[in-house]
């Protein structure tokens, strides 16, 4: 690994280490841009690294996957392997934002931001499927490493691909248990039953999933636009993989590398041929998938009456909301989140007391909250650093436990509404 990334990356920071291999932040040499550099152990912590034939198939895959671009996805710049134990490494884009681990720390996500991920993760699993030749989810579902993109980066939720998946790793991973614990993460339902109606949808959609073994991933996707009232999805778009001549493989780990490249081309051959002849009613679609999709229909017009209920109990809830925000005086308190999340683009004031505050991951911003632990949609106060020099982390400290009252303006972040203040007036303690 020396030789191959010190020429072309700059290690500025370890991130993460266990024992499937470790991850650097560091500087593209060529592309002045940050990079994420991961050296992993394809054969665990205590096995060796790829031989020279597996590598040559592994820099093959390497190349189909550079060629891939979604904005949920950090994209492959390059990869290799280490010319001393064979130990693989890829570099993939480094995306600025939080970690959804800590974001779940402090409460499940709103039902529309989770069935947004999992829309997401879906999709780009179907679109890798296409490019590996086997239907699988191919993205690591773990939350600590699944990033929310910050302002800046314009980027939601992101994942990333998962070499150990598709180096043939734990076949169970690439299973859709995967999926059916992320869903639960993202909405605190570990170890509880779900009733069809729980998460606007995705309790329905959550127990269909449980017993949908080798259900193709469209067919998932169909089943999730369904259970939370949106359109049918598109198929995803099938990548034009170029033709390469695969390694002459010389173990039964190479046989499974070639058999990777060879599939490689004739996905490539096959989606050529389908952009140029038209579709005919048989590649339309069987009758199969026709009654699929009338269940997706049928099932998505009863969640439609559910999410009418729904809708009626939050307008209940806002006007009630409302009521109570005339008593204050037009000052928001944090039981108000969904009421101030309407102010988008306004100025507004919240009144609370100051219970914690935390920095982003970059440390680029300070967000102060008025609880210990803060739900997913509970108001807070977002400081840019860069932008109110007087206002640190320090500054703030002396003040925990005090009554304050923020005012600024109101946006949301991943359904969060937060107030920018811009300086040090915006801010006022009750001592």
């Amino acid at each position: 690994m020396e030789s191959e990334v010190q020429r072309r990356f700059q290690i500025e920071d370890l991130i993460v280490q266990d024992a499937s291999g470790v991850v650097f932040r560091a500087l593209d040499t060529e592309t002045r841009h940050p990079v994420a550099v991961r050296r992993f152990f394809p054969f665990g912590a205590n096995g060796g690294g790829l031989r020279e034939d597996e590598q040559t198939a592994y820099e093959i895959a390497l190349g189909r996957l550079a060629g891939l671009h979604h904005p949920a996805l950090r994209a492959v710049i390059c990869g290799g392997c280490d010319p001393v134990d064979g130990m693989p490494f890829i570099a993939t884009e480094w995306i600025e934002g939080d970690l959804l681990g800590p974001i779940l720390e402090r409460g499940p996500l709103p039902a529309e931001d989770a069935a947004e991920l999992l829309t997401q993760a879906l999709e780009v699993c179907e679109l890798l499927s296409h490019v590996l030749a086997e239907e699988a989810v191919w993205v690591e579902t773990d939350p600590q490493t699944i990033v929310l993109g910050n302002a800046e980066s314009g980027r939601g939720f992101t994942f990333w691909i998962s070499p150990l998946k598709w180096l043939g790793g734990n076949d169970e991973s690439r299973g859709l248990k995967s999926i059916i614990t992320l869903t639960e993460q993202l909405m605190g339902w570990q170890g509880l039953v779900v009733n069809d109606q729980a998460g606007r949808g995705l309790g329905a959609w959550l127990n269909w999933l449980r017993g949908a073994e080798n259900t193709p991933l469209r067919e998932i996707r169909e089943n999730l636009a369904a259970a939370i009232g949106s359109e049918l999805p598109q198929p995803a778009r099938k990548p034009v993989a170029q033709a390469a001549v695969p390694p002459t493989p010389k173990s039964p780990k190479a046989a499974v590398f070639a058999g990777l490249a060879l599939a490689f081309i004739l996905t490539g051959m096959i989606a050529w041929w389908l952009t140029r002849k038209p579709a005919t009613p048989a590649m339309a679609g069987s009758g199969a998938s026709q009654a699929a999709v009338s269940a997706v229909n049928k099932r998505a017009e009863e969640l439609r009456v559910q999410a009418q209920r729904a809708d009626h109990d939050r307008e209940a809830l806002l006007a009630s909301q409302q009521a109570e925000l005339e008593k204050q005086s037009g000052v928001f308190s944090i039981a108000q989140g969904d009421l101030l999340a309407l102010q988008k683009g306004q100025t507004a004031s919240l009144a609370g007391h100051l219970e914690k505050i935390e920095s982003s991951n970059s440390g680029a911003t300070l967000y102060l909250y008025f609880s210990q632990q803060p739900a997913a949609n509970e108001p807070r106060g977002a400081i840019v650093l860069k932008n109110t020099p007087d206002l640190s982390r320090q500054y703030f400290e002396p003040f925990i436990g005090k009554e304050a009252s923020l005012t600024g303006k109101v946006s949301l972040e991943r359904g969060r509404p937060q107030l920018t203040i811009t300086k040090r007036s915006d801010i006022q303690f009750i001592e």
